[in-house]
């Protein structure tokens, strides 16, 4: 059975907030489903990814954005800037600088913003702002 981009999209945001809102394990349960079901879609596999990233599950998200949506879209500077975000936690300070750099040139206002503030957390240099905690794919509103 084919899921609808539209019931993608809902399952997604449903699983947004139940990670947002700190039930974590039935989010990650609700982005399986949009995971397995999405076709592909950037903007689904994305979404899928910060729930990763949400969960701690770092490797799973760096996984998802490079096998998933970078092999088709290698210029996602979204994808790029959750990249960053789950190498970052995850121990990988010299490529995800790099990616944040990268986004920081050719991402969009919201990709350069998230990216500028873990360069500067990165480097000590941390900044009054906070990170964006409920970031949404560019696009999300579309397909996830």
């Amino acid at each position: 059975m084919e899921i609808s981009t539209e019931m993608i999209q809902l399952l997604s945001q449903v699983g947004y907030l139940a990670c947002f809102n700190g039930d974590i394990e039935k989010g990650q349960l609700i982005m399986d489903s949009v995971e397995e079901n999405c076709q592909g879609q950037s903007a689904a596999l994305i979404g899928v990814s910060i729930s990763r990233i949400y969960a701690g599950q770092y490797e799973d998200a760096i996984r998802i954005l490079k096998e998933g949506v970078l092999v088709t879209e290698p210029e996602n500077m979204t994808a790029k800037c959750f990249l960053g975000m789950a190498l970052s936690e995850s121990g990988g300070s010299d490529e995800a600088i790099a990616v944040f750099e990268e986004v920081i040139q050719k991402g969009g206002e919201d990709d350069k913003t998230i990216a500028s503030f873990y360069l500067a957390e990165m480097s000590g240099n941390s900044t009054d702002q906070q990170p964006i905690e409920q970031a949404q794919p560019e696009g999300s509103d579309k397909a996830a």
